[in-house]
């Protein structure tokens, strides 16, 4: 009789670890961020400030002078801008559209005067 229950825990167990082994089964190209190429590492911290100006965006409202407005700002930082321009630059050509009006000829950052 203990050969029979023997057995059957035998099997029992077999068939257990067989169906937990079929879910669990993945491979290591399956799942690419468990791999060390794609581990960021701790240190991967950028500075608003560094991303700003690597991305273009060097004017600050001192630097753009009395007669000239800051404008686009970045958006990692808003105290930095793109460029810096007339006043009157300061609307898209839609805008200008929008309200009856013409972009002007000239236009500073992609921003126009409407005319």
């Amino acid at each position: 009789m203990n050969k029979v229950w023997i057995i059957i825990l035998t099997t029992l167990t077999i068939v257990c670890f067989y169906e937990e082994a079929k879910a669990g089964v993945r491979f290591i190209t399956d799942v690419p961020q468990n791999t060390i190429h794609d581990k960021k590492s701790s240190n991967s911290y950028t500075s608003p400030k560094i991303k700003c100006s690597s991305a273009g965006y060097t004017k600050t409202i001192d630097s753009c002078g009395k007669d000239k407005v800051a404008v686009l700002p970045c958006p990692y930082n808003p105290t930095y801008y793109k460029e810096c321009c007339a006043p009157e630059y300061k609307y898209s050509k839609n805008f200008c559209y929008k309200k009856g009006k013409k972009p002007s000829k000239k236009s500073c950052a992609g921003l126009y005067a409407c005319e």
